[in-house]
């Protein structure tokens, strides 16, 4: 793997250190570091921040009152996957609070398929008479939906964050803008609604921004700062259980609690099953059934596991088929669709290509695309919207839907034009190296210092150092199957020697090549190992290159 330096010359200091890192994120002003180190209350933050408008947040606050005080029925139509369900949980929540029940209907992924389609709005209105429907987290593509919607007298809400198209649909009222995930869309017209729900809901909105990998900067970074606090004393029961099951200390929240236990556990619901439990788990005051309802979310979430080794061991047996493409497509009748992008995204990762896996049915084939930076798949997509029936998306996670029988056509067509429009730099696979560390500030406090930069996510990468060549002391085999390795590596500072403790994840096959004395270079994050009251520095490697 090359290493791509951000910067050529290393800091010689903390405060050195610290101003690298905020010019390599932007943050070039007094007042962009200081937002960023203390950013701003949600609650404070103006709409035109975020690209909203407030003229059709009023509008829509107007029309919800207004259904309150005739008595209307609502409906709230979410979404499946993690940002979906606390869209509409929040967006519930906040409609409570000033009066109104609204009913949720979560689509399901196989009934329905994905957004407000032909297919769920049916079974929206065989369930319900509302005479005012919202989305959260979709419906910004759904033209055909809001426009039967319109000729049966059903006043409309679109609220969404995905790319729209050229044309918008006919809903009475659209809060719309890319710059915050569904929830944060939903989440500033609760706070118009409702001040204390919306700061009670603040750990939803956080959950949804980190699961769908919003870049954390300005008020993303706002919504998740503020609302892993708030997540730290949720009184929430259904997150307290989920998380104790999970032995996660709550004074230790972090993103990667969010990415690694929460958004899958909420995920595999609408991956396999039906999101519905995942929304009754987050919004439930019984401990009784918050024990019942993180009994199926954790046990779904292992079947989650098992199947999407299946089919990545199922894909890899394709992969001589697209090994010099600059696109990765990988098509099944056994690939189950509620994982498909789990597949995408781990072949992504694998082969430094976009990836697209597609599920086929009998009359249906769904796909998810997953992208890697300077592509923007949904782009490529909409290239061959003719052959689709569907698509929507993201520039780095997009899906769509077609007839099985042109399955063939699209993935030549993709294939082509992933050819002509995807260099192959853009292929290469890196890793984004903020600089070599010199060995003088390989201690407690440089890692502490990094810290301050948390949470890290998406725009706001955990910082990768780069360090000088080293002398393996000890390498070995942990975890289950011995999968990962763990290191110690000696380094010469002033006629000493300095041992640094390390982890690399999925590297154990290492083990057996990293020779007592031989030399190495790695390129890691600096983190605190916490055990017993005892804090020590270790690195979390991200790759190693053996130069000895």
């Amino acid at each position: 793997m090359h290493w791509q330096y951000t910067t050529s010359t290393p800091p010689q200091d903390i405060g050195q250190l610290k101003e690298m890192l905020l010019r390599h994120r932007g943050l070039a002003t007094q007042a962009d570091q200081e937002a960023f180190f203390h950013p701003t209350s949600p609650l404070e933050i103006a709409l035109s921040e975020v690209g909203l408008e407030e003229k059709k947040i009023d509008k829509a606050v107007q029309r919800i009152l207004l259904a309150k005080e005739q008595g209307e029925e609502v409906v709230i139509f979410g979404d499946y996957d993690a940002d979906g369900v606390c869209s509409t949980a929040i967006l519930w929540e906040a409609l409570r609070a000033v009066g109104i029940i609204a009913k949720p209907f979560l689509p399901h992924r196989e009934k329905h398929g994905y957004g407000l389609t032909m297919r769920s709005l049916t079974a929206v209105l065989e369930e319900h008479t509302p005479q005012l429907l919202i989305t959260v987290d979709n419906g910004i593509v759904a033209h055909q939906a809001f426009a039967e919607l319109k000729k049966r007298g059903i006043d409309t809400i679109l609220t969404d964050h995905h790319v729209c198209e050229s044309e918008l649909p006919c809903a009475d009222v659209i809060v719309h803008t890319t710059q915050v995930c569904g929830s944060g869309v939903a989440w500033f017209l609760a706070r118009a609604l409702s001040k204390e729900s919306a700061k009670q809901s603040l750990d939803l909105a956080a959950i949804a921004t980190v699961a769908d990998q919003m870049p954390l900067l300005k008020t993303n970074r706002a919504l998740v700062v503020h609302g892993i606090e708030s997540l730290k004393k949720t009184k929430r029961v259904g997150l307290q259980v989920l998380m104790a099951r999970a032995a996660i200390d709550p004074q230790k929240i972090s993103t990667d609690t969010i990415n690694f236990v929460i958004a899958p556990r909420l995920n595999a619901m609408g991956r396999l099953k039906h999101s519905l439990n995942a929304l009754r788990l987050v919004c439930t005051t019984s401990m009784e059934r918050a024990d019942e309802l993180v009994d199926e979310l954790n046990h779904t979430n292992e079947a989650r596991q098992e199947l999407t080794m299946e089919m990545i061991e199922h894909a890899l047996l394709q992969a001589s088929r697209w090994e010099k493409e600059h696109i990765i497509v990988v098509a099944s009748t056994e690939y189950h669709e509620g994982v498909i992008g789990l597949l995408a995204g781990r072949l992504m990762e694998e082969y430094s290509k976009p990836a697209i896996a597609i599920a086929v049915g009998e009359k249906v084939a769904k796909a998810s695309a997953r992208s890697v930076a300077g592509v923007n798949i949904i782009e490529l997509i909409r290239q061959v919207r003719d052959d689709l029936l569907e698509a929507g998306g993201h520039p780095m996670a997009a899906g769509f839907a077609a007839e099985p029988s042109k399955l063939e056509s699209i993935t030549a067509r993709l294939e082509t034009l992933a050819r002509q429009q995807i260099t192959d730099e853009l292929l290469a696979a890196r890793l984004t190296v903020e600089s070599e560390l010199p060995l003088h500030l390989l201690t407690l406090n440089t890692a502490e210092e990094l810290q301050l930069f948390a949470p890290f996510g998406q725009g706001n990468p955990e910082p990768i150092f780069a360090f000088p060549p080293g002398v393996v002391l000890m390498a070995t085999e942990i975890g289950r199957e011995g999968k990962h390795l763990r290191l110690e590596v000696g380094f010469e500072l002033e006629s000493k020697r300095l041992t640094l403790n390390c982890i690399a994840w999925g590297l154990g096959s290492l083990a057996k090549e990293l020779t007592v004395g031989s030399q190495i270079e790695l390129a890691g994050c600096l983190s605190i190992n916490e055990w017993k009251s005892r804090r020590t520095l270790q690195l979390m490697v991200k790759d190693l290159k053996q130069t000895s």
